[in-house]
């Protein structure tokens, strides 16, 4: 074949055959372009041409550009989503001596999601390469099978904070309770980033997670009872409650900081029967306990009062939003709501786009996912779905680089036109935010 061949101009027209000869050319750069171009058109059709372009020969280290067709091949395999493809993955995730193809095959049987893939994916944490391993468990997260808890268990003492990260993050989904204890473990782990995601995954187990966390009440080390009592007020319950109480009343526990998270955590639960030991935390000698309890109180006496719902109507699109957002106009056609809350700490961008009729919702999420890794975030959840003749797609994603950020993204697609929230803020914002979020993705409607 002429190594000539426009690459751009086949990606353009989805030519998905030209494409597949192209990935056969005798120029490995045209390879590679080829494969990369594949990643973004798609097709069942490129399946087996693509597993034959994924499998590793010897004489391939000799050509670097080899490894970036592999690495390609293997990234559009899991974009396309074909079981036939999990063998060929599985060998270049256990055989492939570069790095960067096992870690996309890695990722790649994780987006299939097939529970065949899930000894391989266990076999993978054990990759002498940590970004292979990271991958390894968030994909085994993705799946969900709950064979492979053992195997993230003990990935969460992996020494790489990556790997514990997103093991804590994958147990998280799994809400298995043989995960407890070493996830309590983790709310001590050196990064503050396993410290966050452990939380947020025995906050996941819920309920089951409760004795273990008011045993951690007890411990020796100030940050784990902190951390425990942070757990006990996002998961509430009597249970939880009665030991919150407990923490304050005598005092048991004499760390200010562990008192003070205990205050914020009785304030986040909002039941009455706290106000006691809260009232007498208003006299304690630190200030830093003192505010929270006077903040807790505040949370708990604050009358119920029903929120105004405001609404949003172009008479194309309309959606709901709560009193505690207001619109702010902008110099483009984007609609921006601010969430008031601390610091106006988040904000919702409403975005349109017109002649998609050939892109999936899907198709375009995928997109905003090279947006995400683009600006260094990472997607930890995502779903799709139909309502009122709409495909929707959402995308929960964090960075960290500066400061921890939370985003969702959930785009709108009915006819030729598409439409897309984006929320980013700060992730405590977030949390505070969830029941406007919910009520402006549930009312999110287009006409026609």
């Amino acid at each position: 074949m002429d190594s000539e061949v426009n690459i751009e101009y086949l990606e353009e027209e989805k030519d998905v055959e030209g494409l597949v000869k192209a990935l056969k050319d005798q120029d490995y750069l045209t390879r590679k372009e080829a494969a990369r171009a594949l990643k973004k058109v798609g097709d069942e059709s490129a399946v087996l041409p693509l597993i034959e372009a994924l499998r590793y020969k010897t004489w391939h280290s000799d050509y670097i550009v080899l490894s970036a067709v592999r690495e390609n091949s293997a990234e559009a395999l899991g974009k396309i989503g074909d079981p036939r493809a999990i063998p060929s993955l599985v060998d270049s995730m256990e055989g492939d001596p570069d790095e960067e193809v096992r870690l996309k095959a890695a990722w790649a049987l994780g987006e299939i999601g097939d529970p065949l893939a899930v000894d391989a994916l266990i076999s993978a944490l054990e990759d002498n390469n940590w970004s292979v391993r990271r991958t390894a468990a968030n994909s085994l997260g993705i799946i969900g099978d709950n064979s492979a808890v053992p195997y993230l268990i003990n990935a969460l003492e992996d020494s790489d904070w990556h790997v514990r990260k997103y093991a804590a993050v994958a147990l998280g989904k799994m809400r298995d309770e043989r995960a407890i204890p070493v996830l309590l473990e983790a709310l001590d782990d050196e990064d503050a980033d396993v410290r966050w995601k452990s939380m947020l995954a025995l906050g996941k187990l819920g309920d089951s997670a409760v004795p273990a966390l008011i045993k951690t009440l007890k411990n020796k080390n100030w940050r784990m009872r902190a951390k425990a009592v942070e757990v006990l007020g996002k998961i509430g319950g009597e249970d939880a409650l009665f030991a919150l109480i407990e923490v304050l009343s005598k005092p048991i526990d004499k760390n200010r900081h562990v008192r003070g998270k205990t205050a914020e955590a009785l304030g986040r639960i909002g039941d009455a029967q706290g106000l006691e030991v809260l009232r007498n935390a208003q006299r304690d000698e630190y200030k830093y306990v003192r505010d929270q309890a006077d903040i807790a109180i505040q949370k708990i006496l604050k009358p119920k009062k029903e929120v105004r719902i405001l609404n949003y109507d172009n008479g194309e699109v309309s959606l709901d939003y709560s009193e505690h957002w207001e619109m702010v106009s902008t110099s483009d056609a984007k609609k921006v709501l601010r969430g008031l809350y601390a610091n106006n700490s988040i904000t919702l961008s409403l975005n349109r786009n017109t002649d998609v009729g050939e892109i999936t919702s899907r198709e375009f999420a995928e997109m905003l996912k090279d947006v995400f890794r683009i600006q260094g975030s990472e997607v930890m959840d995502e779903r799709g779905f139909e309502k009122y003749d709409m495909e929707i797609y959402e995308i929960y994603g964090e960075n960290h680089e500066v400061t921890p950020t939370s985003i969702l993204i959930v785009s709108f697609k009915k006819a030729n036109l598409l439409y897309y929230l984006w929320f980013v803020g700060d992730p405590v914002a977030f949390q505070e935010a969830n029941e406007d979020i919910k009520l402006m993705v549930d009312s999110f409607y287009i006409y026609g």
